[in-house]
């Protein structure tokens, strides 16, 4: 095993460590979360700055021009893009956006299998596809809903071009003098990643921990690989318990993934979960969970969705990024469990890949081994090795937060003036389930959830920790979650009106709890509460 280090301008080491400068303390708007030049995360932190990055509002943007990668372009893939016009536009870009700004009329993606997909779900000639440099795009083409079903499909399945990449393409090009110094495993990181995922979930075989572009890549490939397997038998409807991420949800309600939605609004009600499913049994391909769901924290009970999706002969995945399989151990009852490996997994925040972990008792697991590369898109070789490198330390850092989370829920529990509720793995509602798949106590995971009884500004503006998109880092942050995820729902009276039947409100605030002392993390808190 060999660690490398790779260095160039600016260079701040691991910069995925605690001891980075990114802790318990206020971040200037727009600089990068955690500080790297891949950082996934940007700092926000005040509701005002919130509102205009959301709203796009001009001037903000001007101060927050990073974002989370798969929702905003990566500044180095933006460079790509405009030194591929430069090379020799491909045919087929808009000549209005030649010159300055060239970049804007190519979308750079991960694979041919996702340009080529990109291109269908837009409704594209398949010559809007294109190759350079070992590189893969779309033309975008004039028209502007065509356009925006190309990003869409890029964001919603995660197949974006890696920021490390392109960091590679700009050196190789002589327009970047090195790249970013991180630690890196160089030997075999592939093998490393799965061995520890293995491990971690109990599964016999590392060949079943399948390594994906990101999170949201492996949860694409997934149902479109179970939707392929289950087509052939005539089962196209997917079945949603609650309110799980928004991406998951748009693959299936903007048919990313050619299949039917059904959804049951209350994850707890087995009752009406088993009806809906034996009403659509015959068509039934899967139904997906969250562990615990985002942003509503809610844990349905998933031995009991294995029984119900066993009698109808459907799939069951389970999304377990915010649990993690430190904590809980879903594989038995799931046929495939997927994890973001951004979050817990690397704890540095600067960098996207996730996985998706077949079950080799699942009566899919022959067909998903040959199904799911053809759905999803392998990470970058350095992505893989940062990944290597600081997936070592997952079960240690488990441990940290565990125990900080404990800590700040029951001090947020104190502040009953100001916090009306704390939704976490041990709330009234999800701790019964929760504690069947839980692999011991007191191991709740590193969100809460909570529900402000003041103006979410009066807490969070005054907040010192980091404050931006993404959680799972080994810094503390926090989001205003509501805003970032459903911006446009807080927009109209309807889409507030959405959000308060599923429990959720613009004063609410999602905290990603970090590894640092437990005191100082409190302390932090306990600042932001009491002036409120």
């Amino acid at each position: 095993m060999t660690l490398e280090t790779f260095g160039g301008p600016g260079d701040s080491g691991d910069v995925g460590a605690v001891g980075a400068g990114h802790g318990l303390r206020h971040i200037a708007a727009g600089r990068p979360v955690p500080g790297s030049v891949h950082s996934v995360s940007v700092s926000i932190p005040d509701v005002d700055s919130v509102i205009g990055y959301e709203s796009g509002d001009a001037a903000t943007r001007s101060r927050i021009s990073w974002g989370y990668p798969r929702f905003r372009t990566h500044p180095y893939v933006t460079r790509v893009a405009e030194l591929l016009v430069r090379e020799g536009v491909p045919d087929g870009v808009p000549a209005d956006v030649r010159g300055g700004g060239a970049g804007e009329g190519l979308v750079l993606v991960r694979s041919a299998r996702a340009s080529r997909a990109a291109v269908e779900y837009a409704g594209l000639s398949p010559e809007a596809a294109f190759e350079r440099r070992g590189l893969h795009g779309v033309r975008l083409p004039a028209d502007a809903v065509s356009a925006a079903r190309v990003r869409a499909y890029v964001q919603h399945t995660g197949s974006h071009l890696s920021s490390r990449e392109a960091e590679d393409v700009l050196l190789d090009a002589g327009l970047i003098d090195g790249r970013q110094a991180e630690a890196t495993m160089a030997d075999a990181p592939s093998d490393a990643v799965r061995a520890v995922l293995a491990t971690a979930y109990g599964v016999r075989e590392p060949a079943d921990v399948s390594l994906h572009n990101s999170g949201m890549n492996a949860v694409a490939a997934t149902i479109a690989a179970l939707s392929a397997i289950q087509r052939e038998s005539g089962r196209r409807r997917w079945l949603q318990l609650g309110w799980v991420f928004f991406d998951t949800v748009s693959l299936l309600e903007k048919r990313v993934v050619d299949a039917e939605l059904t959804t049951v609004a209350d994850p707890f009600d087995l009752a009406e979960i088993a009806r809906v499913v034996d009403a659509h049994a015959g068509e039934l391909a899967g139904i997906i969970a969250e562990v615990p769901s985002n942003p509503s924290l809610r844990t349905p009970d998933i031995p009991a969705l294995r029984e119900i999706a066993d009698r109808a002969g459907c799939a069951l995945v389970v999304d377990a990024t915010i649990a993690t399989p430190y904590n809980v151990d879903v594989l038995p009852h799931a046929d495939v469990v997927c994890e973001s490996l951004t979050k817990y997994a690397t704890g540095s925040a600067d960098v996207l890949m996730g996985a998706a972990v077949i079950s080799a008792d699942s009566s899919f697991a022959a067909d998903l081994r040959a199904e799911l590369p053809r759905h999803g898109d392998e990470p970058y070789h350095r992505d893989t090795a940062r990944v290597a490198a600081r997936i070592r330390d997952y079960a240690r850092r488990m441990d940290r937060v565990n125990a900080n989370t404990l800590a700040l829920a029951a001090c947020l529990e104190r502040h009953a003036r100001v916090v009306r509720h704390v939704g976490w793995a041990y709330d009234a509602r999800s701790a019964a389930n929760y504690r069947k798949i839980e692999r011991r106590c007191d191991a709740p995971g590193g969100l809460l959830l909570v529900d402000l009884k003041v103006p979410l500004e009066e807490v969070y503006d005054r907040l010192a920790v980091a404050k931006g998109p993404s959680f799972g880092a080994e810094f503390t942050m926090a989001s205003p979650q509501i805003f970032i995820a459903h911006y446009d729902l807080l927009a109209t009276e309807q889409g507030r009106a959405a959000l308060r039947a599923r429990g959720l409100h613009r004063d609410m605030l999602r905290i990603s709890v970090g590894t640092e002392e437990p005191e100082r993390i409190v302390e932090a808190f306990e600042r932001a509460l009491r002036p409120a």
